[in-house]
């Protein structure tokens, strides 16, 4: 399963380097604004903050930087799930150029509210967060950064 293609951006020239090429801070902001929508698809945004001042925080994340992106390229990104419980939802994205794949990111988020913690999402969401995670998940879903071990 490819994810929902809920965002897309131009790359500014802000967010390029001196090198001409995006930045890998910038492969981060995109990939956050990504989540942002993917959020309010799932019922879980700025609305469902201002109602219930709960919001999904992201408290881990990892990012794989796969190829070069230009000044006014335009990325798309395929949100998911990959993997979630009561109160944690891993959010995955694709970001892609045309046909290349970018690069990926995931980011574990609690679902928190400032004066409450971390609370159980409501049977909705979890419904939701159903229907958009991939089985199997993606190959790179889970990977972390290490050296092998030598054999």
């Amino acid at each position: 399963m490819s994810g929902l293609e809920l965002y897309s951006v131009e790359v500014p020239e802000a967010w390029t380097d001196h090198y001409g090429h995006m930045n890998e801070g910038y492969y981060v902001v995109a990939a956050s604004d990504a989540s942002w929508e993917f959020q309010a698809h799932l019922g879980v945004g700025t609305a469902y903050f201002d109602e219930t001042g709960f919001a999904m925080m992201t408290v881990e994340s990892h990012v794989r930087y796969l190829d070069e992106v230009q000044k006014g390229e335009t990325l798309r990104f395929e949100s998911m799930c990959l993997g979630h419980d009561a109160r944690r939802a891993i959010f995955g994205h694709v970001m892609r150029v045309d046909d290349r794949i970018c690069a990926t990111f995931e980011a574990m988020t609690l679902h928190y509210h400032q004066e409450q913690g971390v609370g159980p999402m409501s049977d909705e969401v979890l419904a939701k967060l159903a229907t958009v995670t991939p089985i199997p998940l993606p190959d790179w879903a889970g990977r972390s950064v290490a050296f092998r071990k030598k054999s």
